[in-house]
Formats: C-alpha cells, sequence, structure tokens
C-alpha cells in the first residue's frame, strides 16, 4: 500500500489462508486480517475455490513474473533490501502496451493509482502478539524449536511475544520492550544467545565453523556465504566480526557485516567495523543528494606536490 500510494477500494483473494478458511458456507477470518482490513477500510471479496479458468491472465502474468524473476533462483542476502526493490522490477515487466487497449500498461496502472483510497496516518503493524512463559534460563520458545533469549532476569516471568515475519519482539508483563531477535524459520532448533564467546576460538580453528554456534547464529544469507568460503577467507572474515563484536557488539557486529557482504560481495574488516559500529549507534547511512565520484581521490593522490 505505501508502494503503490493508497489503498485499492476493493480486493479479490484467491486461496489465501492467512485471510481466512471456509467453515462449511461461511468464510472465517483470521483476528490478524480483520483489524488489517478495519485499519485501511477497502471491501475484500474471494475467489472460488480450484476454479483457476476465473483468473486465467492472472495466472498467466505469475507464471510470467515467476521465469523473469526467480529462474534461476536468486541469492539473497539482504530480504529486506530484496523485496523493497522488487515492486519496480515487476514494474518494469509491465513497461509496454496493453494487449486490448494498445495503450501503455504502466500508463494504465498510473492512472488506476489515481482512484486509491488514502493511506492511513499510520501503518499497519503485522504482528501476532502472545503470551509465554519464560523458561529458567530466561528464554522463550516459538513453534517448538527455536529458543530467544529475554535475559536470566526475566526467568519462570511471563512475556509478551509479538511475532512478525522477519523478527521476533519481547516485552514483558507490562508491555515494555526487552529485546528483539531475528526471527528464524525451518526445523532445525536455534538458539538466540550471544554465540560471541566462540568467535575467538573459531578464528584460530576455522574449520570448526559448520558445527560451531556462531554458525548456528547468523543469518541465512551470511551463514551461506561464509559456508561457500575458502578456509582463509573464512579466517578473515571471522576475525573481522571478532573485531567488530569487540568494538560495537554481537548484534551490530552481525548488522554490519551482513551491509557490507550486501554492498560489497566481501566483508573486509575496516568496512564491517565501520558499518558495525555505525549499527550500535542507532545511526543510518549518508545519503547524498548527487552521486558520489571517489575518483576524484585518486586524482588528488595521484599529484607528487600535494
Amino acid at each position: 500500500f505505501e508502494w503503490l500510494g493508497g489503498v485499492p477500494e476493493r480486493i479479490v483473494y484467491d486461496n489465501a489462508a492467512g485471510v481466512g478458511r471456509k467453515w462449511f458456507d461461511r468464510i472465517r477470518l483470521t483476528r490478524l486480517f480483520q483489524a488489517f482490513q478495519a485499519h485501511y477500510g477497502f471491501e475484500y471479496t474471494f475467489c472460488n475455490p480450484y476454479s483457476g479458468h476465473e483468473k486465467g491472465a492472472v495466472e498467466a502474468r505469475v507464471g510470467a513474473v515467476r521465469r523473469r524473476l526467480f529462474v534461476p533462483v536468486p541469492g539473497v542476502w539482504n530480504l529486506d533490501s530484496f523485496n523493497l526493490r522488487l515492486p519496480d522490477r515487476c514494474l518494469e515487466l509491465g513497461d509496454k502496451d496493453h494487449y486490448r487497449k494498445g495503450e501503455s500498461q504502466t500508463g494504465l496502472f498510473d492512472e488506476d493509482r489515481k482512484a486509491l483510497l488514502p493511506l492511513p496516518a499510520k501503518p499497519f503493524d503485522v504482528v501476532t502478539w502472545t503470551r509465554m512463559k519464560a523458561d529458567k534460563y530466561g528464554n522463550i520458545t516459538v513453534q517448538g524449536s527455536h529458543r530467544y533469549a529475554a535475559g536470566p532476569e526475566h526467568a519462570g516471568h511471563e512475556m509478551i511475544v509479538g511475532l512478525r515475519a522477519l523478527e521476533v519482539e519481547i516485552l514483558d508483563a507490562e508491555g515494555k520492550r526487552v529485546i528483539t531477535h531475528p526471527r528464524s524459520y525451518g526445523d532445525k532448533p536455534t538458539d538466540s544467545g550471544d554465540p560471541s564467546s566462540q568467535l575467538g576460538l573459531l578464528c584460530d580453528r576455522p574449520a570448526a565453523w559448520r558445527n560451531s554456534r556462531v554458525r548456528d547464529a547468523m543469518p541465512d544469507p551470511l551463514r551461506e556465504w561464509i559456508d561457500a568460503q575458502d578456509e582463509a577467507t573464512r579466517r578473515d572474515s571471522l576475525r573481522a566480526l571478532l573485531h567488530a563484536d569487540g568494538e560495537s557488539g554481537w548484534r551490530a557486529a552481525v548488522a554490519g557485516m551482513l551491509e557490507i557482504l550486501e554492498s560489497t560481495g566481501g566483508t573486509d574488516r575496516a568496512g564491517v567495523c565501520l558499518a558495525a559500529a555505525r549499527h550500535a549507534s542507532g545511526l543510518g547511512p549518508v545519503a547524498y543528494d548527487d552521486p558520489v565520484d571517489l575518483s576524484e581521490y585518486d586524482i588528488a593522490y595521484t599529484k607528487e606536490d600535494e
């Protein structure tokens, strides 16, 4: 909705279990969707099940997008950044004339946008809240296999846990924020505990990487990249992480390394430490109005008398 610049007056859903399920002759909506629909104020209807013929053109476009953008399967280093660029990449596929109207598809799309309902003052927070009791170590377990640390001071206490697509937020019983962790998926057990105590040993023995707690705590893109490196590159990456962790803490170090990997394709120590320090201080990256030409520095440094 934010990318569109408004809210459609009516949305047709197809096979959307997250919206609701059919119960005899009526649809039982989920509580999250009911809150979402009430927040934005659109109308909704549902397609008939097993009736692909009702929307053949849409089904064909889904296949076209899949073939153009997801074959071969792309490597994704940062899911937020990938999703941020994806709508514009999809829109580029429509940069041609409509098969029946003979007008530009992107032009028609811009006209459709003018009919959107206005956005509310605040976006909807897509989160499911639940109450859980922390174990004797101060951890809460989600979906039976993913453990997130609230801290030993919360051992045995009731916690309020918010589940979002990419993060898990933990509040105390009074609703005060305790900590936010990246969300884990899959059947394999995971643990959000700080693994930095292993980093020094792992730098000396990078061959132990695949069975380490550090690897288990890494976000998938960073883990997969380090998995694919030779031992020397892996050791250098772990040393960069070790230095950043010592200066800025584990969470900031991992966030900084992921940012540098996405922007440069590598994990040099200086870049990782700088990015980690920025994350630790809460500062965002510097944005310039005009493109920055770093070649000016090369010209300056090549002058012998300056």
